[in-house]
């Protein structure tokens, strides 16, 4: 029977089985980490999208046998750690998503390891938390008499080598700028257009701004905004958004 490949068409997500306490089981994930990887490794379509599969392969390239078999299980939490869940990988690279049989879910299993790390109560880097507080981040660089510096101290030489050094933050990394004026605070309510559902999709729009748009380029958001306005479609904006801390 020939297999068809799969992500030909939307993938049929498959529920995350959280409440089974098998999902905690470290030996059984590790065995899954094992088999998802030796997939991965033999296709390597995502090589270009986050760092969790250039780690992967690194290590299967550096292996003794040059296989997923040669690589130790200890290091499989490397690659854990590289994935923020974006889950482009799934939706839009990988051949090997339901309903192919398969039935590969990498961020899935991703958000897996994560869950047993937090289990086991594997202590979160200092760096990882203060890059992951990105609400906080943006409230505080986003002050009126503070941006200015913040976003002079980036561009400095002195301070980027000290972000590389203490943070992980790489010297030649891009970093976006801080706003004062958020998307948020500067929205214009929509006009009170009339709903008019389309033939797939309801004719309103809320909008989740994201920690980007509302700290770093609130003009997207704005631009959004005149789009749909121009359109005639209403919208409200989340009112309890936060971020989700992952990037």
């Amino acid at each position: 029977m020939t297999v068809r490949e799969g992500s030909l068409e939307a993938p049929t997500r498959h529920p995350l089985d959280w409440l089974n306490p098998q999902f905690y089981d470290e030996a059984a994930a590790l065995a899954e980490m094992e088999r998802v990887f030796d997939i991965c490794h033999g296709c390597r379509r995502c090589v270009s999208l986050c760092n969790s599969f250039p780690t992967l392969f690194d290590l299967v390239d550096e292996s003794s046998t040059g296989e997923v078999d040669g690589v130790d299980k200890a290091d499989y939490w490397k690659v854990v750690d590289q994935c923020y869940l974006c889950d482009v990988c799934y939706l839009t690279k990988c051949p090997y998503v339901p309903p192919h049989p398969w039935n590969l879910d990498f961020p899935h299993l991703m958000l897996r390891g994560k869950a047993i790390q937090f289990k086991q109560g594997t202590p979160t880097r200092f760096r990882d938390v203060q890059l992951a507080s990105t609400d906080r981040n943006g409230k505080l660089a986003g002050i009126p008499v503070v941006v200015k510096a913040v976003n002079a101290l980036s561009r400095n030489d002195t301070v980027r080598g000290l972000l590389d050094e203490h943070l992980g933050v790489h010297k030649d990394a891009w970093l976006p700028s801080f706003s004062a004026d958020t998307f948020r605070k500067n929205l214009t309510p929509s006009k009170p257009h009339v709903i008019r559902d389309g033939q797939r999709t309801p004719g309103k729009v809320a909008i989740f701004s994201t920690c980007y748009v509302n700290y770093n380029e609130p003009g997207i958001g704005h631009d959004l905004v005149k789009v749909l306005d121009h359109n005639e479609i209403p919208f409200v904006i989340a009112e309890k958004e936060a971020c989700c801390g992952m990037p």
